[in-house]
């Protein structure tokens, strides 16, 4: 589905075969956005295909931003993932764009595709690490807002939950 305002953009399920390009994503948008506020030893560095594989067999599920155009074919340049929870919330995470496309919204627009493609669930929640401002302006502007829950992520950040309810 094309999203207005980025030409060839749009979305679809990721499979096996995307992992490595998700890993090389993840990687290059945390060393720019993450590392400088959190140090190296961030969890979403050190994953491999194998911990995506085991991920999706336990349960998550990702979602790709592509820019697909006729002289370069088809390109992932954004992914995130995300899982329902028992209470009827789906959680997201993970969202990395690649910084040869951010400053686009493409960020937005993938959270937004989440969204309009899960209906049925009570509305959508996330971590936000306490530094991450420029990624807490995105959230707040789609509407998300803290919930006061503060929590250390094992090897990671302090976060703060967020929360948008339908």
């Amino acid at each position: 589905m094309p999203v207005e305002g980025i030409p060839g953009l749009c979305f679809r399920p990721g499979r096996a075969a995307d992992f490595p390009v998700v890993l090389a994503i993840q990687r290059q948008a945390y060393q720019l956005k993450e590392v400088p506020l959190y140090g190296p030893d961030l969890p979403p560095l050190k994953e491999t295909v194998a911990d995506l594989a085991r991920e999706v067999e336990e349960g998550e599920n990702f979602l790709l931003a592509l820019i697909s155009t006729q002289e370069t074919g088809e390109r992932v340049v954004g992914s995130l993932r995300y899982h329902t929870e028992k209470e009827g919330w789906l959680h997201f995470g993970r969202l990395a764009v690649d910084p040869g496309f951010q400053g686009r919204g493409i960020a937005q627009a993938l959270i937004r595709a989440l969204e309009e493609r899960h209906p049925e669930v009570k509305g959508f929640n996330l971590e936000c690490g306490e530094n991450s401002q420029e990624n807490r302006h995105i959230y707040e502007k789609l509407g998300y807002r803290e919930t006061g829950i503060t929590y250390q992520i094992p090897q990671g950040p302090i976060c703060r939950e967020m929360r948008k309810a339908r």
